[in-house]
C-alpha cells in the first residue's frame, strides 16, 4: 500500500467526486484527488506552523516565552533625561558594575548647531557624556545591557 505523496502547497479548492466520475485510484486517480489536496494543505499549513514556531523561538532568546523575554530586557535597558555640560562633561550613575553596555544619546532640544562631537567615557558605575560644543542643553539617554 502506497502513501499519498505530498506536495506543500495551498490547494485552491478540494475536488468533489462526481457521481458519473470511474473509480479510479492511483498516484493519479480520480479518487485520490481530493485526498491529494487535502494532503497538499496540511504540508502547506505544518510548514507555516514550523517556520512560526521558529520565529517565536528566535524571538524568546533561549527564554521560557515571550513575556520573560520581555522582562529580561526590560531589565537590560534604562532611560532617563539629562542635560549637557559642555566641555566639562556630564555623569550619569548607574548600577551595573561593568563596562559592556552601550551608551544612546539624543538631544531633547534645538542644539542651535553649538553641540559639537559628542563623547562617552564609560565606567563601571556611570558614564560621561561629553560635547566639544558649549551647548548645555538636554539629552535622553538610553543604556543597553
Amino acid at each position: 500500500m502506497a502513501n499519498v505523496v505530498e506536495n506543500p502547497t495551498w490547494e485552491a479548492g478540494i475536488y468533489e467526486i462526481a457521481e458519473t466520475d470511474p473509480v479510479m485510484g492511483g498516484p493519479d486517480g480520480v479518487d485520490n484527488a481530493p485526498h491529494k489536496q487535502l494532503a497538499n494543505r496540511t504540508a502547506y499549513l505544518k510548514q507555516q506552523q514550523d517556520s512560526v514556531k521558529a520565529e517565536i523561538a528566535a524571538a524568546r532568546g533561549g527564554q521560557a516565552n515571550l513575556a520573560a523575554r520581555l522582562a529580561l530586557l526590560e531589565t537590560q535597558t534604562s532611560q532617563a533625561d539629562s542635560t549637557f555640560n559642555g566641555t566639562a562633561g556630564r555623569t550619569v550613575s548607574h548600577a551595573l558594575g561593568h563596562t559592556n553596555y552601550i551608551v544612546n544619546i539624543v538631544t531633547l532640544e534645538d542644539t542651535q548647531g553649538d553641540l559639537g562631537d559628542v563623547r562617552i567615557a564609560r565606567a563601571s558605575n556611570a558614564f560621561t557624556v561629553y560635547n566639544t560644543g558649549g551647548f548645555t542643553g538636554a539629552f535622553r539617554y538610553q543604556i543597553i545591557t
